[in-house]
């Protein structure tokens, strides 16, 4: 049955009975026997992820938490071990002489809790409310049947496992979770349609994204709205204001724009440029590769140079030369150098070894080291290829087709061409090209 909250039973902070009639007498019993037990604020003293488990494992043993006498849980972790101490009222008890491994926890929790609580019945009936289609369904449901934590009422959604996914003509049943559509990554968590396929453009040579605005070019020409200029292929395009490889909006540049992220773009002399033409800074020789990530730049130059900057402060952070360096990528706390046969890892704070792998080429995806070698990445067969490193999102280019790591895998085939921006990645594929959105 669908039904509203007309009708509730709740005391201090518990609540009883919900519904959309008045009680039955049948209901009034089960509501009176969860009364019967006893009501604590829980105070709890220790590390988030326990504090769940504490109430989970009170109410086993048929102690609510609401508004009520309070019951302190004290509770410090190290390693695997559990130390924790429980008072209520006069009682004091703790395990501080013999702390517990975390697998013990939980009975050794309990039986502390029934010293202090004994002889409490959990009720053998509750209000089970299941949200399900959109609607509320309530029944009357038995505890042992219920693994969760014990109340009088409980409330849980029920997800259809499968929907429907429409795709223009295309219709299918497909399993609950993401998928790359395009070039954007969509969660199918119910029932969706999609007039076309997002991020994917025909008969184009490039498109750019400047926030959420979309701008096609092709054939030399650049469509920005109600504005079409004639133009070589952009580097990018920022707050309408169009980079290329000599020119950022109207200020010429007297080298080679390579690339632009936030409000700076720099150039194949390792040269940095604010795009409101204001400063410069000189940040390496020609670059190799180069990274962001958290405020900081991690650029490679031609001489072998990696250099750590900070973007804010505009201050060197650390550098140092490593020989025969070809490749640069980053994650939260390492920095990845291939050189020679191997990648060198180092850490990001001070750029120091930390440890030498061996490998024919590299990337970082989800924060995690790819790692290419005699045609395997991370010991899957891919064949011959190697990566364009991607600031998270990398791709590996293998026999004809390019495999993207976005937040899934997708294969593309017949690929003529690749472009990163900081936005995103545009991958063109025959007469299809597809604009893929960074997460």
């Amino acid at each position: 049955m669908m039904f509203a909250f007309d009708y509730r039973i709740e005391e201090n902070g518990v609540l009883y009975f919900l519904g959309d009639a008045t009680p039955t007498e049948v209901e009034l019993e089960i509501v009176q026997e969860w009364k019967d037990l006893p009501v604590v604020t829980l105070v709890y003293d220790g590390p988030d992820e326990y504090e769940g488990l504490v109430e989970n494992l009170l109410s086993q043993d048929g102690v609510l938490t609401g508004v009520g006498t309070p019951l302190i849980v004290k509770l410090r972790v190290k390693e695997d071990l559990v130390a924790f101490q429980v008072v209520f009222e006069d009682k004091e008890l703790d395990n501080f002489e013999n702390p517990v491994t975390s697998n013990l926890f939980p009975e050794q929790f309990r039986e502390t809790v029934r010293k202090i609580f004994p002889q409490l019945e959990v009720p053998s009936r509750f209000f089970l409310i299941e949200y399900r289609d959109g609607k509320f369904e309530k029944k009357i449901a038995q505890t042992r049947d219920f693994p969760g934590k014990k109340a009088p009422v409980v409330i849980i959604p029920v997800w259809k496992q499968k929907h429907v996914l429409e795709i223009g003509n295309y219709r299918e049943v497909v399993d609950e979770g993401f998928y790359q559509i395009g070039g954007k990554t969509i969660y199918v968590g119910r029932d969706i349609s999609l007039k076309s396929v997002p991020g994917l453009y025909e008969g184009v040579d490039m498109v750019f994204l400047d926030g959420e605005k979309e701008y096609i070019y092709k054939d030399g020409f650049l469509r920005m709205e109600e504005k079409v200029l004639k133009v070589q292929e952009p580097v990018d395009v920022v707050d309408g204001k169009v980079i290329t490889g000599y020119r950022i909006g109207e200020q010429e540049v007297d080298d080679t724009v390579l690339f632009r992220w936030n409000d700076f773009v720099l150039t194949a002399s390792g040269v940095l440029i604010g795009i409101n033409g204001s400063w410069t800074w000189q940040v390496s020789r020609a670059p190799v590769e180069f990274s962001f990530r958290d405020g900081r730049m991690y650029i490679l130059d031609v001489c072998g140079f990696l250099r750590s900057y900070d973007l804010k402060t505009r201050r060197l952070l650390w550098e140092r030369r490593i020989e025969g360096a070809w490749g640069l990528d980053t994650s939260r706390d390492r920095v990845f150098v291939g050189a020679g046969s191997n990648v060198v890892v180092l850490n990001a704070e001070d750029g120091e070894t930390i440890e030498i792998l061996e490998a024919d080429d590299f990337a970082v995806w989800k924060d995690e080291l790819l790692i290419y070698r005699d045609g395997k990445i991370n010991g899957e067969s891919v064949g011959d290829g190697f990566f364009i490193r991607n600031f998270g999102t990398p791709l590996f280019v293998s026999e004809g087709k390019v495999l993207f790591f976005g937040s899934v895998k997708k294969i593309y085939r017949n690929v003529e061409k690749i472009r990163v921006f900081q936005w995103g990645t545009v991958i063109k594929e025959g007469n299809e090209l597809w604009l893929i959105r960074r997460d």
